[in-house]
């Protein structure tokens, strides 16, 4: 199979079940980095005197955010390829909204009573129902959620990207120029397109898209270069973070080496999933993982910290951070199957159908009669 670059086109081979699986370790990594990995007041005493051990491995857990946004950047440019725009922003606001709604009315709820727990004023909430509360610096219900600013502008510039057009070259051109263009607006004091651009992160989503670009087209010296580009630009994030930030949320010394040694596997085993036989696995219970990752990412913060809080007292703190990981992947599973499952397909038909009626609005002023409303193909009812 031939693409429009006129480039070998790898044919897909469905779902990539071990990158779900993936995902998952990616949300139970910062699971562990929240629950074990920082000083959390709720255990009584700091993690690392807690969990001596266990610390030492959990505060390296903030990585999983960043394997998040690598593993975005494949799985969101897969999802945009020979898409038009109405079908992409349906597809993101029907599978990131159900959860999140229900995430911060149960978050909420739980704040009500719970005096220890992350208090947001009602007003404050409302507007995290809209997922773009960092615009205007408003707090969010439950501290992971900062991500989710950061996956949105990502979103925004593959909406911009398909208005342009997808292609190979272009993907390998955006994915090289972004991360340098980004620095450069951060460099010169240009907020706005820093903002949107995102410095900081945005090797990890352009090492994904890259990543991807195997996947489907095979292997190029060009493809190749921009994964080296993007991987040093990575390791060298990592290596600052570690050494600053990170450093000090866990009140402990972080190895800039283990952070880079960690990005580069990254890297290795999105590469994996990807290709060989790993790609080939068909494991369900996988997939299964990987649709628990987004709601177990929303819930686990306050949720996790409310058992801690009021369970640490009375029982084993191994047996207490047990509970706090099992309760918060079964209320994702719950999230999941009874709010996702049912709902997700509904508001997606519902978004394409109203996207489509706004496409075909006619003129409001007087002139000739309004043309017909458009057909859809059957290529776009199946997206």
């Amino acid at each position: 199979m031939t693409s429009t670059d006129g480039v070998r086109q790898t044919p897909q081979r469905g779902r990539l079940a071990a990158l779900d699986g993936l995902r998952l370790l990616a949300a139970l990594a910062v699971a562990g980095f929240h629950f074990v990995g920082i000083d959390l007041d709720y255990w009584g005493v700091p993690s690392r005197m807690e969990f001596p051990t266990l610390n030492e491995v959990a505060r390296y857990g903030y990585l999983g955010v960043e394997l998040f946004f690598m593993i975005s950047g494949f799985v969101i440019l897969m999802s945009a390829y020979g898409r038009n725009l109405t079908s992409f922003v349906s597809s993101r606001v029907s599978r990131l909204f159900p959860a999140y709604w229900v995430a911060i009315i149960l978050t909420f709820l739980l704040q009500r009573f719970w005096e220890n727990g992350r208090q947001v004023p009602i007003f404050d909430a409302l507007v995290n129902m809209t997922m773009i509360q960092g615009a205007f610096d408003i707090p969010n219900v439950q501290g992971a959620f900062w991500t989710l600013w950061i996956e949105l502008k990502f979103y925004l510039v593959i909406g911009i990207f398909i208005m342009v057009g997808i292609t190979r070259r272009r993907v390998i051109a955006f994915a090289i120029l972004w991360p340098l263009v980004a620095q450069l607006a951060r460099a010169t004091g240009a907020p706005i397109l820093s903002s949107l651009l995102n410095p900081t992160y945005a090797s990890y989503f352009a090492g994904g898209m890259l990543l991807y670009l195997l996947y489907r087209h095979g292997h190029d010296l060009m493809t190749w270069l921009g994964i080296g580009l993007n991987w040093v630009l990575c390791v060298s994030q990592a290596a600052r973070y570690a050494a600053t930030t990170a450093s000090e949320q866990t009140q402990n010394q972080l190895s800039p080496e283990l952070a880079a040694v960690a990005v580069t596997a990254m890297f290795a085993v999105i590469y994996a999933c990807s290709h060989g036989r790993l790609a080939d696995v068909r494991w369900g219970w996988l997939t299964t993982a990987g649709a628990l990752t987004y709601p177990l990412y929303l819930v686990h913060g306050q949720f996790g910290f409310f058992l801690i809080d009021v369970l640490q007292e009375n029982l084993n703190s191994y047996v207490v951070l047990a509970a706090a990981v099992a309760t918060s992947v079964l209320l994702a599973w719950c999230i999941h199957r009874f709010v996702e499952r049912p709902w997700q397909r509904p508001l997606r038909s519902a978004i394409d159908r109203s996207l489509a009626d706004l496409a075909d609005v006619a003129p409001a002023s007087a002139g000739p009669s309004p043309r017909p409303r458009r057909t859809r193909t059957l290529e776009e009812s199946i997206r």
